[in-house]
């Protein structure tokens, strides 16, 4: 045990280190943010702030007395720990969601060097970790009050102690999986869109066979990703009270955003024409209704459907910003030359793992079901941002090799 300790040591002090220059990152982006609060304020934020009052004024997690169901409740509920504590204005309830994102943005870089560090070695966990610590774009979200930071990092989480398999953290296969399970779980109630993704991370992870004994492994798998995840949103539909849905309405209402005459690929909520609804319809029948106008819509145009979903990958894996207050030089800039070299990276890094085909698989799991997803949806950098983790650690993978090609060559 005294020689793993000494060889772990050095591992411990880098990643501390890279810790550290995170929470300093963040720390000055947070202080940019407040001293530039509009490029800084999203719609959704006030939304999760309405929620979290109404959490806080034992309402539950509803947006108003007709949208009773319409938000997932972790965010919120984490949110109006805040209010109970005094705070009170959005300003205020701003810094404590970058406090809540802060700290997620920490676990979640420790879970980029444990999976890195699982699949492959400390030198590649040590420089995806570093990468997802100081991505520009990582830092910008990082000071919004959204689900996508926290949503981040219960999904590093869970696949982090899917991959584990030595030193001092091993545990149980089954006890390790129904951990990964209740993170997803937790996961699911964060962000519902990603309420699929355990099906993409199983099959992922039967195929890298851990460990390879068929058997427990399908059922431990089937455990985490399948039942775990199921009781959560059983969990959430006792959490709404009002009406119980299988996530939350307002998926018809974002489909016909991203599907009618009126789509351009992006955010647009406003522009939408509503369908007719009957006077005593509840949110649960609006949204249905909602979701067959729109996909009724893509029936009957089936062209511009798939011009559209071209457009929404575009936007989702844009180099840049898509909205127009950060299209700046500057920001452009930043893009360029930041998130164009880490698409190049992990494109190299994708070629080198080919013929490590179950865990290419399970890194780009995420990536695969957020696209699929976005280009039906609207599409977003925003919405890539989970998928982003292990697009850093293909980067790294990338750039250990290069590292060492020319260390050989030297």
């Amino acid at each position: 045990m005294t020689s793993v300790n000494k060889e772990t040591t050095p591992f411990r002090r880098r990643l501390m280190l890279i810790i550290i220059a995170g929470i300093l990152a963040r720390a000055a982006v947070i202080v940019y943010s407040n001293q530039n609060p509009k490029l800084f304020d999203f719609p959704d934020s006030h939304r999760y702030f309405t929620v979290a009052r109404n959490i806080a004024d034992g309402l539950g997690p509803i947006d108003s007395p007709t949208v009773r169901a319409g938000t997932d409740p972790l965010y919120p509920i984490l949110l109006s720990i805040g209010i109970a504590s005094g705070l009170t204005c959005d300003d205020q309830l701003m810094r404590w969601a970058q406090l809540i994102n802060t700290l997620a943005s920490v676990a979640s870089i420790i879970a980029v060097a444990g999976i890195a560090r699982n699949l492959f070695s400390e030198r590649v966990a040590l420089i995806g970790a570093a990468v997802f610590a100081l991505d520009p774009i990582t830092l910008f979200f990082n000071t919004l009050a959204l689900t996508e930071t926290v949503y981040s990092a219960l999904l590093l989480m869970a696949c982090d102690l899917v991959t584990r398999r030595h030193g001092f953290y091993y545990t149980p296969i089954v006890l390790r999986f129904c951990g990964a399970g209740i993170f997803l779980g937790f996961a699911g109630i964060t962000r519902s869109s990603g309420l699929f993704l355990p099906i993409f991370l199983a099959a992922a992870t039967l195929l890298r066979g851990i460990p390879k004994v068929v058997r427990p492994t399908a059922i431990a798998t089937l455990f985490t990703f399948i039942v775990v995840p199921s009781i959560m949103i059983l969990v959430q539909g006792e959490i709404n009270k009002h009406i119980f849905v299988p996530i939350r309405t307002g998926s018809g209402a974002s489909l016909m955003e991203a599907l009618g005459p009126w789509a351009d690929g992006g955010p647009g909520m406003d522009r939408i024409v509503y369908p007719p609804f009957p006077p005593n319809a509840n949110e649960y029948e609006r949204d249905q209704l909602c979701r067959t106008a729109a996909l009724d819509w893509a029936k009957q145009n089936p062209a511009r459907t798939i011009s559209l979903a071209w457009t929404k990958l575009l936007r989702t894996w844009s180099i840049t910003i898509n909205a127009s207050d950060y299209s700046s030089p500057l920001y452009k800039a930043v893009g360029w030359l930041t998130v164009a070299p880490v698409f190049a990276l992990a494109l190299i890094g994708v070629v080198l793992l080919r013929s490590q085909r179950a865990t290419l698989a399970l890194l780009l799991a995420p990536v695969a079901y957020f696209t699929i997803l976005h280009m039906i949806f609207v599409g977003s950098v925003r919405y890539r941002m989970p998928a982003m983790p292990f697009v850093f650690i293909l980067a790294a993978v990338a750039m250990t090799r290069i590292i060492d090609r020319k260390a050989a060559k030297a």
